[in-house]
Order: C-alpha cells, then structure tokens, then sequence
C-alpha cells in the first residue's frame, strides 16, 4: 500500500540514485556542528581563566589546560617583548607571525601592552589574547573541516562527503583543541592536500609549505605525498609539487636566516633532541626501569629507517598507495616514536585517521582510547594517577601502555591497505584514490578476463591494483 502512493510524489526512489537538498548536504551540518563544538570547547576553558594575580589556577585537576594564555605571561607579551624579540628562536616562523597577529588585534581590543604593566594587568591581558586566538584557530578548525568535506569519501562533483562531520564533531577536539596552536598546522595541511586531491600540484605544494613553516610534522605530510608521487615514476609532478613546496618554506625562513641562522637551527634541533617525556613509547619504556638515552634522536633514527623501509618495500613490490594511506601510516609512526607524546598530538592523529580509515570501529576505538589518555595525562601533572596514591599500579603506565597498542593496531591496518589494495574499502572502480588527483590519471588498467578489476578482486599479493573510469577503461580495451 505504502508503494502505491508513492507515485503519487514521483514514485520511488531508484538504486542509483542519492539524495539532494540542503538536508543531504554534508557541508552546513558539518560547519553547524564544528561551531558547536567548538563554542563549548571555548567556554570549557572558563574554570582555568586566573581573574585573581594572588589565587592560581590548577588546570590539570580541572582539565582545561591551556598554553595560550600562558604565554602572554610567560614569553612577556604583555611587556611589550614580541615573538621575534629574544635571541632564540621559540616559534616556527608561520606561527610567530599567527602570535605577532594576535598580540596586535589584542592590543586594539584593549590589552595593556606596555613595559610596566604588573601582574594583574597581564593576566587581563592573556584573557583577551587567549579569546582571539580562539577566534583565529577556529578559521583554522573550519578549514579542515571544509577541506576534509570537499575531499572525503564519495565527494567527487558537486557532492559532498559526511567525512567532514568525523572532524568536526569529534571528542577529541573537544578535549585537546585549544591546549596549543596545532590546529593552524592542521588547517593548512588539510588545504593543502584538497587543493592535492584537485590536481593543483603547484597549490599543494604552496600550502603545504606554508604549514610546514608552522609546525613540524607536514614535513612528514609533504615526505609521503613526494612519495606517493614517486612510486608512479612521474618526475615533472614531483618536481611542480615539491619545488613550490621548499620555495615557500625558504621564504617564510628567510629573514630568520638572515638574521641568526644559529639560532634556527637549534630551534630545529631542540624539536628532535629531547629526552624521553610523558606519554611517549620512551617514557613508558623508563617506567618499567630501563634508562633511555638521546630519545629524541633515537626516535628520528627509527622513523628515518622505517620510511625508507616502507618506500623501499613500495617500490620492490609495485604497490601504488593511497596517499590519505601512506600519509596516515608515517604522521602514526612519527607520533609513536617521538620522544614526547602531548594530548594535542591526537589532532593529528584524528587528522590522518580519517584520511586513511574513517571507519566506525576505527573511529571509536581511536576517540575512546585517545580520551582515556587525554585524562590520564591531568590525572598524572596533577599527582592523582601516580603509583604513590595508586599502590602498585600505576594507572598512567597503562594509559600509554593501551594508546600504543592502539597505535600500533591502526598501523598494521594501514600497512595491510597498502599490501593488499584489493581489499581497500576506500577504492572504488571509478575513482582509486580520493586524494589521488594526477595520480589517478597515471594508473593503469588491469583488465583479467575481459573485464576490469574492481575493488574485490586481487592479483597476485604485493601487485598493485588500480581502477579507472569505466567509460574510460572501454576506450583502452
């Protein structure tokens, strides 16, 4: 009966068909609630505001720790010393220029910026700095949740993917958002490999540039595109992508460089020189007793030879990865074994997540395990998850003990897509690779039995599978 009167309203819908409208638009909803996210995750930030110079603030036991504020203090902002002023450099170049912005919009929202201002004056001063960089990191949130919208799983022409809605709904965000400036590397990453994923090479590698000169681990991101890029032996791509890449970042350098090459290189060396710190696989090796030495450089040892490894195997087996795969697999292995693991860290993590597998029990297994540990941490500063107050177990030995292992299982996942493509949930039969751009272009066609393969079917293990535009594959066969 009730298909009888849907003709009535044009009949039933077909298989192929997919909704329309704005109520089957991925892309407000995800701006929606990436806005709703991100108000609580501001106002979450209330209990650790210090109104009072003479009654500190805990902010580990209340959970709402922050370095924003605390550098308008700490690095004298409010004395009027500016982000570039000391001999050393403390900030990557992009994001001393993202502070300098934000000391000077809070300068004209009313912050006392002078060499005289006492205590009180530069706590009222870190209120304000502290909003407008939420303000500023917010742009940078929606940046990568409309990248990650535009770029996602079944996004080609004028649809939109709901794999912007993992990003912008996500506890973890909520948790570690604002608790550092990871958010204006992240943003700008994502833009980078969307203007990727549209085959804007010269783009791509601008962008990426620019956010390389904000943190550290796009070089990871830029490492794995250049070899993605590579690995189908096309030269001119990876020079239009990697040229503009490391042009940028001199540029953005430059000054710097001019003014005291020294003290950037040790910036860059005291980023991989630390000794082993909380939350790190190191740090949890020296809570069961054993001493660990130059963990810092240890870590980039292993990381160097584990990504020389992967390509190296890549290329002795033909395999043509996924990028959102091979970027996810070596921004992983880097959090691993860095010398220190801080809550922020799961930005990135979520970030290349959800570009490899942005599946449910992923996903879930990923945000729960990541939250454990976003409260262990507190629990730990704060003195209430340590072995004293806790007998024999220590309760933060096991939330590092269960993130690594959490870790270390997505990894195998990953490296599992690229061993056997075939098996990739993410490929599809018109379009290999979502981020692919050029890159899908260059695939080839494997045709068995007349017909080409699709995403259920292997080869032989270790042979790269690859898919084209069915339209496309008939005028080859």
């Amino acid at each position: 009966m009730n298909n009888a009167l849907l003709p009535g309203f044009g009949g039933p819908m077909g298989r192929h068909a997919r909704p329309s409208g704005v109520w089957f638009n991925p892309m407000p909803w995800a701006i929606l609630a990436a806005s709703v996210l991100f108000m609580v995750l501001a106002l979450r930030q209330a209990p650790c505001v210090q109104t009072d110079a003479t009654n500190a603030i805990d902010g580990f036991i209340r959970l709402c720790y922050s370095d924003i504020p605390l550098m308008w203090t700490g690095q004298e902002f409010g004395l009027g010393n500016p982000p570039f002023g000391g001999d050393d450099v403390l900030f990557s170049p992009l994001l001393g220029v993202f502070m300098l912005m934000a000391v000077k919009v809070s300068g004209w929202l009313g912050a006392a910026i002078e060499p005289g201002a006492d205590v009180q004056l530069q706590l009222d001063g870190a209120h304000i700095f502290f909003a407008v960089n939420a303000v500023m990191l917010f742009v940078c949130f929606l940046a990568w949740v409309v990248s990650m919208t535009l770029m996602g799983r079944d996004s080609r022409g004028r649809f939109r993917s709901w794999d912007g809605m993992l990003i912008a709904a996500s506890p973890v965000v909520l948790a570690s958002g604002l608790i550092h400036w990871d958010l204006l590397p992240i943003g700008l990453s994502a833009v980078g490999l969307y203007q990727f994923s549209r085959r804007r090479l010269m783009e791509s590698g601008i962008v990426l540039g620019l956010a390389a000169a904000a943190g550290t681990m796009p070089l990871v991101i830029i490492v794995a595109v250049t070899a993605c890029i590579g690995l189908r032996g096309r030269v001119t791509h990876v020079v239009k992508f990697i040229v503009p890449a490391a042009v940028t970042w001199s540029v953005i350098h430059l000054p710097l460089l001019l003014r005291d090459a020294e003290s950037v290189i040790a910036f860059y060396q005291g980023r991989v020189s630390g000794e082993a710190s909380y939350g790190s696989v190191w740090f949890l090796v020296q809570l069961t007793g054993w001493s660990v030495r130059a963990a810092g450089y240890l870590g980039l040892l292993v990381l160097l030879i584990a990504m020389v490894a992967t390509i190296a195997w890549l290329y002795g087996r033909k395999i043509r990865p996924r990028v959102g795969t091979l970027v996810a697999a070596f921004v992983f292995l880097t959090c691993l074994v860095g010398a220190a693991f801080a809550p922020q860290t799961a930005l990135w993590l979520l970030f290349a997540l959800v570009l490899a597998r942005p599946f449910r029990l992923e996903y879930v297994v990923f945000t729960a395990v990541q939250v454990t540990y976003w409260f262990a941490i507190w629990g730990y500063l704060s003195g209430h998850l340590t072995a004293a107050k806790n007998g024999p177990t220590n309760l933060y030995f096991l939330a590092i003990a269960f993130r690594v292992l959490a870790d270390l299982w997505l990894i195998f996942l990953f490296y599992r897509d690229m061993a056997r493509p075939g098996g990739d949930i993410l490929r599809a039969p018109d379009h290999s690779d979502p981020l692919g751009g050029v890159l899908v272009d260059d695939e080839t066609l494997e045709v068995i039995d007349d017909e080409a393969v699709g995403p259920e079917v292997s080869v032989d293990e270790g042979e790269a599978v690859t898919f084209v535009d069915p339209e496309r594959a008939a005028t080859r066969v």
